[in-house]
């Protein structure tokens, strides 16, 4: 949803439940004598004691968005994500997707041109596994793109491309897929 990071939500069928399970009512804490009403103090009614409320940029995103715009901000998101499978598809002598996403994680493996036209076997999958961690090294080398890589239970390391932010377009896309071939067709 584009929210920042740490942020978090609770809901307790009853009423007051967390408020009287964590109360301190540390007055050293929580001054009663503030200029404000102490109701807008939340610090007494989170988990966090005196950290931040962290749901409170959700809040502020919904009064800003609200459902129609969440709606409109995760559909642009799925779309993106389609495009770049759709991309990858389209170039599968470079690109190998792992798996359709669900949501807006793409699973996939850069192909070097060593690497294309062979048959997809164990050695080409452990052969594609060790690419992850040099091209990505290439990448921040070259200040154009951020990647992760991560193993699972059944496959070595593989690109995990997460689109998150409402300001990717397809051209971002597109950038993503021909600077990957610029920076590791020589793997």
């Amino acid at each position: 949803m584009g929210t920042l990071l740490q942020c978090s939500t609770i809901h307790f069928k009853i009423d007051g439940l967390l408020l009287s399970c964590n109360q301190m009512s540390a007055d050293y804490l929580f001054m009663q004598d503030k200029l404000y009403d102490v109701q807008y103090d939340t610090g007494d009614k989170v988990i966090q004691c005196g950290r931040h409320n962290d749901i409170f940029k959700l809040w502020l995103q919904f009064r800003a968005k609200g459902l129609i715009g969440f709606e409109k901000h995760m559909d642009h998101l799925m779309e993106m994500a389609e495009y770049l499978v759709e991309r990858i598809e389209a170039e599968k002598d470079k690109f190998y997707l792992i798996l359709k996403p669900e949501m807006v994680n793409v699973s996939f493996w850069y192909i070097p041109k060593r690497l294309r036209g062979l048959p997809h076997n164990q050695h080409r999958i452990s052969e594609l596994g060790k690419i992850c961690p040099i091209l990505k090294g290439r990448m921040m080398e070259a200040g154009t793109l951020m990647i992760g890589y991560q193993p699972d239970d059944k496959r070595p390391n593989f690109f995990r491309n997460i689109i998150s932010s409402a300001a990717v377009t397809k051209a971002d896309v597109d950038f993503l897929l021909s600077e990957m071939d610029r920076l590791g067709q020589d793997l």
